[in-house]
């Protein structure tokens, strides 16, 4: 074979090698290796980190301290003052696992630990005096109300007995009593009415510590910390099929949830929000299941981003509005009674009158910020977001932000609750999240970006280079023949016969 034919033989397999490998061949590796790391098989790293976060998530809460109690007796707007944050650091942990590899599913539950971190807290040390509705209460009152309305002037003689002699709906305690040490219910009285209400919560005392068998504590968090939840999951390990990783498939043994009204609204939807799937379309929703509210939450893709270096994807998350979306009509708290925008009754998943709002009311129906006076909703600091890096679905940063309120208006039947106005009023708000450190960062970034950079330089000099070994070649051949000499054959003429 001719020099030049083999050089442009030898640049023609290298260009087609860097083409098949650059643009086929090294992604199709990436996407294998990416499917098995993110797979939860018993023994590998991403199993480990899922089921024991290796970090802990940043915790704040921010608590509405009311200002004028005694005014809104006499039917004036509450006036909240904002007190926070206190930070904690929140470690999550998944216990009682429990593999199905014929269904390739794992199944769990999940304990959380608070850590508060007062160096963190910007001088609140926990034990400021707050005052806010009285959640335990104001939960009896409008449970009864909803539910059994001619008990009311029951519940309205029990609340001296149960909770001191209280001349107010509002209580007025330490933050950390609130959170998580826990206020009092007494339920030491003989009474009819106090003694009612005791035989019911000594039955069911879910939410309440136990202090000995007449005092029962209410607080938010404490019987929820460094406790195993009730909530049983189970979802896909992605061994087999990357793209369903961390779906949830079943909840407390459930395939579909029997909370609200409609099949929508009770689906179990995403994942359980601590994995999510790779090679997320920018078309996709990032969508997980949230048991606290039971029901799956979507945050929608808004923008590229670029976080320390790493290209993302950059999705924003609100409430919904079950007003005005058919789909989401069966999280009406009646068939005929429906929140605005951005509200969301709980009652009937944690069985007390909360409604969840985003913080300050943000993208809420301004008619609820009309009820009270003090809130100022900004978007940078109450909207919810999650940053993806969308290759390896790796959440680059998240902030998931609620706010806790519960309604107030007048009950004629009860002596505290004659002259309220009507309003939502905000008890707290807790922002939980994190942003992927430095570490991480140049793990993932090494790992895999490095990878994708060094190939993508790398394809184009192989092709370049077998570009230029084929123009070579080409030119060679052209070379030689221009300057191959010219021969010339001399004929002699045939001898004369003489």
């Amino acid at each position: 074979m001719a020099a030049p034919l083999r050089l442009g033989v030898a640049g023609a397999v290298l260009s087609l090698v860097g083409i098949i490998f650059g643009f086929w061949g090294f992604h199709k590796f990436i996407a294998y290796k990416i499917n098995q790391n993110v797979a939860l098989k018993k023994g590998n790293d991403m199993r480990a980190a899922w089921s024991k976060f290796p970090i802990p998530v940043e915790f704040r809460i921010f608590l509405f301290n009311v200002t004028n109690p005694q005014e809104v007796h006499t039917g004036q707007k509450p006036k909240l003052q904002e007190v926070g944050p206190y930070f904690f650091d929140e470690w999550k942990e998944k216990v009682k696992l429990e593999d199905d590899p014929s269904e390739d599913t794992v199944s769990f539950n999940q304990r959380t630990a608070w850590i508060f971190q007062e160096s963190r807290s910007e001088g609140l040390t926990g034990e400021e005096v707050v005052t806010i509705p009285h959640p335990a209460l104001l939960s009896m009152v409008l449970t009864v109300e909803k539910q059994k309305p001619g008990a009311l002037p029951m519940i309205s003689k029990a609340l001296p007995a149960l909770f001191n002699s209280p001349s107010t709906v509002f209580l007025t305690a330490k933050v950390m009593d609130i959170l998580f040490r826990g206020v009092p219910i007494n339920c030491s009285s003989t009474d009819f009415g106090p003694k009612a209400i005791c035989t019911m919560i000594r039955a069911n005392p879910k939410g309440l510590k136990k202090l000995n068998d007449d005092i029962f504590l209410f607080s938010f968090f404490g019987t929820k910390n460094y406790t195993i939840d009730d909530g049983r999951f189970t979802v896909k390990r992605g061994v087999r099929n990357a793209k369903e990783v961390g779906t949830v498939v079943k909840f407390n043994g459930k395939e579909i949830q029997d909370v609200w009204s409609g099949p929508e609204c009770n689906a179990l939807r995403g994942t359980d929000s601590t994995i999510f799937p790779p090679f997320i379309d920018d078309s996709e929703d990032i969508v997980s299941f949230a048991p606290d509210l039971c029901r799956s939450l979507g945050a929608k893709f808004k923008h590229k981003i670029v976080y320390k270096g790493i290209p993302g994807n950059h999705y924003t998350a609100d409430l919904g509005d079950m007003s005005s979306n058919p789909e989401e009509k069966c999280f009406c708290p009646t068939p005929t009674t429906c929140l605005k925008k951005g509200a969301f009754d709980i009652s009937k998943c944690v069985g007390a009158p909360i409604v969840l709002t985003l913080p300050h009311f943000y993208e809420t129906d301004p008619s609820y910020l009309e009820t009270v006076e003090g809130l100022h909703p900004e978007k940078e600091k109450h909207q919810i977001f999650l940053n993806f890096e969308p290759m390896t679905g790796t959440p680059l940063g998240a902030r998931k932000r609620l706010q806790f309120n519960i309604p107030i208006h007048a009950i004629k039947k009860v002596a505290l609750m004659k002259e309220l106005p009507d309003a939502l009023v905000p008890l707290f708000w807790v922002e939980e999240g994190l942003e992927l450190d430095q570490k991480f960062i140049d793990l993932l970034d090494s790992q895999l970006f490095m990878a994708l950079r060094i190939v993508g330089v790398s394809k184009w000099v192989i092709i370049v280079l077998g570009l230029a070994m084929i123009g070579g070649g080409v030119g060679l051949h052209y070379y030689r023949k221009d300057k191959m000499p010219s021969t010339v054959t001399k004929v002699s003429p045939p001898p004369e016969k003489f």
